[in-house]
């Protein structure tokens, strides 16, 4: 049976400040403003959390309703793997089978994740990689999280399988290779929002450019145009921004897509689109 074990409300309120800074709103033709803040959020504000799966070998987000938004939520969520529906969309998960949860543990800026020896069986540098990968970025989604080291069946690890791969307090930056260049986290698939609808996530474009689209349910564009991200061209960023209202009587399902643009002929590159509903 699993164990979710959730951390006293006394060390949430010292880990979790408060949420995210807005952004300035866009205009439909324009820039908007992007905040530096981190595109986290904390668990009493929310009651959902991100799940990090795998499409086309890159990173892509889903989002689960949950009772409590916390990280042992958040990897419980994981564990149970991508629906039928996502599945059918592409989305694979590459943790084995059958791992559970055992506890999450909170120190500072760290949290050390404890599974069942299963997480560790199986080689490859793709399936470690990516299994890894899902499960730092699932638990660093949270405000004040950003390390994460491992426990199997109780016992720490410095290393992982037969590719010996260090897991020895790893953050994002250790798996961006596993990440798309564009890596939108909010808001996901299927989201239910409101105006001005946010955008925010992860980005290595050029001169830390993401542009932005919004289509109607006909595939009419509705909005477009750019924000900022804190860095690019080579180096990682986030942005985080509000977008401009919609034209009067928009009404959902739409199209958000997020990319950068080919430098040899400006298409779409690195597109990463979700569905929502407004």
């Amino acid at each position: 049976m699993r164990l979710q074990q959730r951390w006293a409300l006394g060390i949430t309120l010292c880990l979790f400040g408060a949420a995210c800074g807005s952004s300035s709103t866009s205009s439909s033709s324009s820039s908007s403003t992007s905040s530096s803040t981190s595109t986290s959020t904390t668990p009493s504000q929310r009651k959902s959390v991100l799940a990090y799966f795998l499409m086309n070998e890159k990173l892509h987000v889903v989002g689960r309703v949950v009772e409590i938004a916390d990280p042992a939520a958040a990897v419980e969520a994981l564990l149970a793997g991508p629906t039928s529906a996502e599945t059918a969309a592409g989305m694979v998960t590459l943790i084995p089978a059958g791992t559970e949860l055992l506890s999450v543990m909170i120190s500072g800026r760290e949290v050390r994740v404890d599974l069942t020896g299963v997480f560790g069986s199986g080689g490859g540098s793709m399936s470690v990689l990516g299994r890894l990968a899902q499960m730092v970025f699932t638990l660093t989604q949270f405000e004040g999280i950003d390390t994460v080291r491992f426990s199997l069946d109780g016992e720490p690890i410095t290393q992982i399988t037969g590719e010996g791969v260090g897991v020895d307090g790893v953050t994002r930056a250790t798996f961006t290779d596993m990440a798309p260049l564009v890596l939108l986290e909010h808001p996901y698939h299927d989201e239910t929002v409101a105006q001005p609808i946010r955008i925010a996530g992860r980005s290595n474009t050029f001169e830390a450019t993401v542009y932005y689209e919004v289509l109607g349910v006909d595939g009419v564009k509705l909005i477009e145009g750019y924000v900022m991200a804190t860095a690019g061209t080579g180096e990682w960023g986030t942005f985080d921004a509000r977008l401009a209202d919609l034209p009067p009587g928009t009404k959902g399902p739409l199209q958000v897509r997020v990319f950068d643009r080919s430098a040899e002929n400006g298409e779409p590159v690195s597109v990463s689109e979700v569905r929502i509903n407004l």
